[in-house]
């Protein structure tokens, strides 16, 4: 069998808030498969944004381990991470903001 294209394995991420630390997300697993399609539901505030950014290597897991495309994201630095983003990933935001000047 072949490796998923995206791999969380107890995935964690915290976040600094005015009073201190907040758990976002606590010990996330999930596989994607090649060719698998998967949606993510839930009440406002529950955390799918957060796991998207996670898994698209926007935030940092702050434990655990996220791997997309065979490529372990937690232990890449930030230009590293950069270049895998900018040649594997495409994120379209809810709250997108376009350049009127540019297409796509």
């Amino acid at each position: 069998m072949s490796e998923p294209v995206l791999s969380l394995r107890d995935a964690c991420l915290t976040l600094q808030g005015n009073a201190g630390p907040v758990d976002i997300l606590h010990d996330i697993s999930l596989e994607v498969e090649r060719g698998q399609s998967v949606g993510l539901i839930g009440p406002s505030g529950s955390g799918k944004s957060s796991l998207l950014m996670l898994m698209g290597g926007l935030e940092r897991a702050t434990g655990g381990s996220v791997r997309a495309l065979g490529h372990d994201l937690t232990a890449m630095n930030e230009d590293a991470l950069a270049r895998f983003r900018r040649g594997n990933m495409g994120v379209v935001f809810q709250s997108f903001h376009l350049i009127p000047t540019m297409t796509a």
